[in-house]
């Protein structure tokens, strides 16, 4: 796949995670968002997932379980794996 869209999916991916934190903050249906992103993530077309993968998605999967102060730092934590990650 072209490096161009893998940014782009990146930067869609952080910018949900941003949405996320934000539909928590006004006490939004956070957790279907939340939802959606992890059923996102667990369709990718990779099928050799890496580390860090899997690290953002168990701690993504932790959020609905942590008070609010760990949730935003589990977010913002997560937007920087997502740099890292191989996603496509």
């Amino acid at each position: 796949m072209d490096e161009k869209y893998v940014d782009k999916y990146k930067e869609t991916l952080k910018n949900r995670l941003y949405g996320l934190l934000c539909e928590r903050e006004k006490e939004g249906s956070w957790e279907t968002f939340l939802d959606n992103i992890l059923i996102d993530l667990n369709n990718f077309e990779n099928k050799k997932k890496s580390f860090d993968y899997y690290v953002l998605y168990s701690k993504l999967s932790s959020c609905r379980f942590v008070s609010y102060k760990y949730y935003r730092k589990i977010i913002f934590e997560c937007m920087n794996i997502i740099d890292r990650i191989d996603v496509l």
